[in-house]
Formats: structure tokens, sequence, C-alpha cells
């Protein structure tokens, strides 16, 4: 009974008790509406092709591939137009609202519902154009989830500023410690997945990447040399598999937390370099700062080979 209340105790300590600073809260909301915001803006030009009924691909066809329960925006359209309303209008409230609930999680007003606002709106368009989403929609969508849980809006925020008898303290620790353990499993299965194949230990996925059509147009690195070097290739898909796989293990670590933050980042700031993957890159840096960058305490490791080798005391000085 005695080990079963210590490892009790343990367990509320490491999701309730206080081992950061709140900064990260101010820092995680600021800079995923403005990242949001600017993916957001940089769709607009093309915003008819990928939502509207103009795009690219007919609405009907990707109404096939979700179920019709489902809200989409072609579905907000079809409302809205039974009211008179023409499409092009919800087009542009849809533009101005997205924009001004960016704004509102930018400044911190009611951040919460705001979040809550446009994660329906955010799934409603990518949910009913499925074919040209990618990896930073989901986690998009995860984030503003995230932004729901946190108090984000308690600092630095028009609603503290406005209203500050309303504020009050809550404990964001839980919420944390699942984000940060979501984080850690991502990377670990996404670096399993890696490693079950053989073309990211044979380098073959580096060298597909690399040359994809759609990759690297804005800098246009040669990479022409590396054919006869193959060898860096295979180095480059092991790392990427070690760093995602290791991760859930070094970056809980206090010695070692540093370290690998900043393998992952330079990771992320290889592929928005090469495969011109910004935004994605950019939420995933974003996710690994708000994480781990502002913990202030270290988080207690329990296993003991762990211990012997992270946190091996100095032999004593004699003098």
């Amino acid at each position: 009974m005695r080990k079963a209340a210590i490892l009790y105790t343990k367990i509320e300590n490491f999701f309730f008790e206080n081992k950061g600073t709140a900064e990260f809260l101010v820092f995680f909301r600021i800079s995923i509406g403005t990242m949001v915001l600017l993916h957001f803006v940089s769709i607009i030009p093309d915003f008819d092709m990928f939502f509207s009924s103009k795009s690219i691909v007919p609405q009907d066809i990707m109404s096939v591939f979700h179920p019709g329960w489902l809200l989409t925006f072609s579905k907000i359209t079809a409302f809205f137009d039974s009211y008179g309303i023409t499409e092009s209008t919800v087009i542009l409230g849809t533009k101005i609202t997205f924009i001004t609930l960016c704004v509102a999680i930018i400044t911190g007003f009611y951040s919460r519902v705001s979040a809550f606002l446009l994660l329906i709106l955010q799934v409603a368009l990518l949910k009913g154009s499925s074919f040209f989403i990618y990896g930073v929609d989901f986690f998009t969508s995860m984030s503003l989830f995230y932004l729901i849980l946190f108090p984000s809006d308690a600092d630095f925020s028009l609603r503290r500023f406005f209203f500050k008898k309303e504020t009050k303290n809550v404990s964001y620790m839980p919420v944390k410690r699942m984000f940060q353990i979501h984080i850690s499993i991502a990377y670990f299965f996404s670096g399993l997945d890696k490693l079950l194949g053989y073309n990211w230990r044979n380098g073959e996925s580096i060298w597909k990447a690399i040359h994809l059509p759609y990759a690297n147009r804005d800098f246009n690195f040669d990479f022409s040399w590396m054919a006869d070097h193959s060898y860096i290739l295979v180095i480059l898909g092991w790392s990427t598999v070690m760093i995602e796989m290791l991760y859930p293990v070094f970056v809980w670590i206090p010695k070692t937390r540093k370290t690998w933050m900043l393998l992952t980042i330079s990771m992320h700031l290889g592929i928005a370099l090469v495969l011109n993957l910004y935004y994605f890159s950019a939420i995933m840096i974003i996710w690994n700062l708000a994480n781990f960058y502002f913990e202030k305490e270290s988080v207690p490791v329990t296993f003991p080979v762990l211990k012997r080798l992270f946190y091996r005391k100095p032999a004593p000085i004699e003098v």
C-alpha cells in the first residue's frame, strides 16, 4: 500500500505540480494565432479554387469521401443560399470571420471561445475539401483544441486588460502534461513507422523527398552530388528516425532536453528550406518550444538506468 501511495503521489505531482511558467501560454496563443492567420491569408487568392462551387475538384465528388452528417463549407453555403444569400457573400463573410477570430486569439480576447468557433469553421472548410489538406491542417485543428483547454488569455491579453476582476488562477498543468505526452507519442510513432520500412534506412526516402517536383523551388539547392555520396542519405535517414523515436526519452531529461530540441527544430528547419513546407515546420517548432522550452524545473526520471547515466552525482573533491 505504501508503494501504491508513493506511486499515486508521483503521478499526482507530475500532472498537477507547477514545474514551469505560464509564459508558454502567451507564446502558444500568439504564435499559433499568427501562424493560422498567415496560413489563411496565403490561400485567400485561391480560396474559390479550394472551397467554393468553382473548386478544382467538384464538391459533389468530394462529398463522396466524407459522411453525410459532417458539417462542410458546401453545406454552409447551401444553407444560406436557401435564405437568398449568395455564395460570394458567404465566402466574404467566412474570410472576415476567420481573420477576426485569429486576431481575437492573438490579442487574447476570449481566446477559448474564439478558438472553439475557429475550430468549427476550420474543420468545415477542410473536411469539405479533403483533397487539399496535409499535415499542417491537422496540427492546426489540434492546436485550436488545446487553445480551448488552456486558459491562454489569462495574461497579456485584452480580456485581462478590460476585465481584470474576472480573471482567476486556473491550473493548466494537467493539460500541459497531456500536450507534452501527445507530442512525445506523435514523434515516437512517426519514427517507428519510418523504421519499419526500408526506405528511410537506406536513404531512399530522403532522395525522393528532395527531388519531389513541388519541393526545393524557392532556393533551388543542387543535390545531384549526393548521388555519388549515398552514405549521406543513409545518415540523414537514420538521423531522422533516431531523433523522432528517441524524442520521448531525451526531451524529458533536463541535461539532454535542449540538445534534443535543437536537433528536432533543426530537422524542421531543413524540411522548411528544402521541401518548402513552411507552415508545417513552423507549427511543429511552436509545439516544441511551447511544450519544453519554458520548463523551469526538471521532470523526474523514474528509470534507474537513466538516473545512473544522467543524474550521476560528482565525486567529492579531496583537499
